[in-house]
């Protein structure tokens, strides 16, 4: 059993073998905030009936950089440059897995930024980065004009 996919949220198909492997993770815009989510199926579990941990930290992992992104309006990578994760509880297989990123300060360079990963209503995992900000005239000529922007607007 997979959990249903919440109301206004679309497939975030990125070209990233990696993320292609456990997604596709669900996006949605609202205003300054940008919901990702996934829903727990069992490829994602480990022995024990839970979301694997590894999973856990990939999806956290892109929750802060896909909302760097959304802060900066430039939709391409922001590489991690660190992160710190915690495991608050275990992700039952068969729900919803959610998270926003909270931009606590932007520089030119750099995004800091924090999330909870929530499944049931209950926090399952924090995390906080810093993510690089992708310099815009190393991004390729043809792209430029299609990655610029927040998702949804």
């Amino acid at each position: 059993m997979s959990a249903q996919i919440p109301d206004g949220f679309k497939a975030l198909h990125l070209p990233d073998d990696f993320v292609a492997l456990v997604g596709p993770l669900w996006l949605k815009a609202e205003g300054e905030k940008l919901r990702i989510g996934l829903p727990l199926e069992p490829r994602h579990g480990n022995p024990m009936g839970w979301a694997h941990g590894g999973l856990l930290v990939t999806v956290a992992d892109m929750v802060m950089g896909l909302g760097s992104g959304h802060a900066t309006g430039i939709r391409w990578p922001h590489p991690t440059v660190s992160m710190s994760t915690e495991f608050v509880r275990g992700a039952k297989l068969g729900q919803w897995l959610e998270g926003t990123a909270r931009v606590a300060r932007r520089t030119v360079n750099l995004c800091f930024c924090s999330c909870d990963l929530v499944c049931n209503g209950e926090i399952v995992l924090i995390a906080s980065g810093v993510f690089k900000v992708p310099e815009i005239d190393r991004i390729p000529a043809e792209m430029r004009d299609k990655v610029m922007g927040r998702w949804g607007g």
